[in-house]
């Protein structure tokens, strides 16, 4: 009797460890794809506006390149970041501003190939 008592005690418990562990990683994997998710979405809004600019130049576009380098700000990593500040800093059409379109794109890959 005792035996059998000490089983289901012990399947009680390997069953809440279970339950506790898969918790545990289902939570982290939300995060992480609710992360990829918003980058992804704050990269392609951030490409978005620079080709809106660059196509049409105005002020109103150029705040609009703004608001997405800063939502960048927030989720991206220190090298979107930079890469973005470069491109804003910058001049269309020159050697700096190539390089830093090329950093920028790189690091996004980076970036998001990290989160998952």
């Amino acid at each position: 009797m005792e035996t059998i008592l000490g089983i289901f005690a012990g399947l009680g418990v390997g069953s809440i460890l279970t339950t506790i562990i898969q918790f545990c990683f289902k939570t982290k994997s939300e995060k992480r794809e609710r992360l990829y998710q918003e980058k992804k979405k704050s990269y392609i809004g951030l490409l978005n506006a620079l080709h809106t600019a660059a196509v049409t130049p105005s002020e109103r576009h150029a705040k609009e390149y703004a608001l997405w380098q800063m939502r960048c700000d927030l989720v991206g990593s220190e090298e979107v970041i930079k890469a973005a500040a470069g491109i804003a800093e910058t001049l269309p059409g020159t050697k700096e501003r190539h390089k830093f379109f090329e950093m920028l794109i790189s690091s996004m890959r980076k970036d998001l190939l990290n989160v998952i």
